[in-house]
């Protein structure tokens, strides 16, 4: 008797033990298959988000285009491209997006061109650094990260430096990719990594001269920068509000302070122009509840432009 008992209780175990395990298998298959589904939702939204990107992108180079054919020469805050684009309404989605000229900040792949540190725009990056009260020794470590060799510079950082982290890493040896670069260089916390984005990027040197910074877009601190003995005060009449509008370089040397202080003659001309060549475009596309944000660097050369590089984070 207690036998049978025993036989039924060891049945009735492991029939719930066979019922226990296909719940788990239908719900592991129920969960993969949901995954599935959502993944190939989210694929599918993700590729839509990007063809409606490059559509935006399309816009943005028809209007650098007409601004290009207007006046080749000259670009400032006033003109269509610096205007925000909103509430696209599509079918499954709503784009909105805009333009930043990308020339109106200091271009730090300037320091170093084909392996060679550029004596002008080391300097004009001193100053820069001193007019936001920063250390000036941030100059020689961002040389350091970028350059070849592994003899830091008075006061830069080598792979020594790095390689004693936890954890570890070495210096880049080449140009900046990503602005984002910057907080791994010894001396920039996040503070100072905020700071100084406002007033720099990274482009890629194409040849042997620098990328010229746009005066018509540059800040009041960056045009201040140009010499020390610009004032502030001076460098806001330069700045004019944000719409400074010389039409060619040499209006901009003919203003009052750039022609007391000389200016051309310290080869400025090599670091500025009055027209831009680089831009961020930023896209946003809203799909039900999801948010696609892209960024796209875009160089315009002649008429024609072109995308260099695609991120999911600013440029700036």
């Amino acid at each position: 008797m207690k036998s049978r008992k025993k036989q039924k209780g060891v049945a009735l175990f492991v029939a719930l033990l066979v019922v226990a395990i296909g719940t788990l298998l239908a719900t592991e298959i129920w969960f993969n298959n949901n995954l599935d589904i959502s993944r190939q939702q989210n694929n599918r939204a993700a590729y839509q988000a990007q063809h409606y990107a490059n559509g935006m992108v399309l816009w943005a180079f028809d209007v650098l285009k007409q601004d290009y054919e207007e006046d080749a020469n000259f670009d400032n805050h006033s003109e269509p491209w610096n205007q925000t684009i909103a509430g696209i309404q599509l079918e499954d989605a709503i784009l909105s997006g805009k333009l930043t000229d990308m020339d109106g900040k200091f271009n730090l792949n300037n320091l170093v061109i084909n392996g060679v540190v550029n004596e002008i725009s080391y300097q004009y990056f001193i100053r820069i650094l001193i007019n936001l009260e920063l250390d000036i020794g941030l100059a020689d470590k961002i040389i350091d990260w970028m350059d070849a060799d592994q003899l830091p510079r008075p006061l830069g950082a080598e792979d020594s430096v790095y390689l004693s982290r936890n954890p570890s890493y070495r210096t880049a040896g080449q140009a900046f990719v990503h602005i984002s670069e910057l907080r791994l260089i010894s001396g920039i916390d996040e503070n100072t990594y905020q700071r100084l984005k406002s007033f720099v990027t990274v482009l890629p040197v194409l040849g042997n001269s620098p990328v010229k910074l746009n005066v018509n877009t540059a800040s009041s601190l960056l045009l201040k920068s140009l010499d020390s003995a610009i004032t502030a005060k001076q460098a806001l009449v330069l700045y004019n509000e944000g719409n400074a509008s010389n039409r060619s370089i040499g209006d901009f040397f003919k203003q009052r302070v750039i022609f007391y202080y000389n200016l051309r003659e310290k080869n400025l001309q090599t670091l500025i122009s009055t027209r831009s060549t680089w831009y961020q475009a930023e896209i946003n596309v809203k799909m039900d509840q999801a948010i696609f944000r892209k960024y796209a660097l875009v160089q315009r050369n002649s008429s024609l432009a072109t995308v260099k590089q695609w991120s999911d984070t600013a440029y700036q």
